[in-house]
């Protein structure tokens, strides 16, 4: 499990560079929002705690300025692409009640960080 951590990271890390257009750094949405992905694809039956704490990160840096919203959600888009990874529906909703979080940036199936 921590060797395909490691791999979808380099692998996000990679593509994030050449893909980051935004003013943040799609690395650092990766490093908070990758203990999620095992949640969302249904690998585990509750999130992590890490990645809890990683949306808490992720719900400051979308505060910072009036793009961060936009901005972080388009890092998460691009680490789904990336990964293929398909996000059930049931288990995005659910994250927030399950880390007792208020999401600053939206997190769905289909987004389109270019409304927000």
């Amino acid at each position: 499990m921590s060797l395909l951590f490691a791999c979808i990271t380099v692998l996000f890390l990679i593509i994030g560079s050449a893909v980051g257009q935004s003013s943040y750094d799609c690395s650092e949405v990766a490093d908070n929002f990758i203990p999620c992905v095992t949640y969302l694809v249904e690998l585990e039956s509750r999130p992590a705690d890490r990645c809890c704490s990683g949306l808490q990160v992720l719900n400051q840096m979308a505060k910072i300025n009036d793009k961060g919203p936009r901005n972080i959600c388009q890092c998460i888009e691009d680490l789904a692409y990336t990964m293929n990874a398909p996000y059930v529906a049931s288990r995005i909703q659910s994250l927030s009640r399950e880390c007792h979080i208020h999401f600053s940036f939206p997190i769905s199936i289909a987004m389109d960080c270019y409304r927000i």
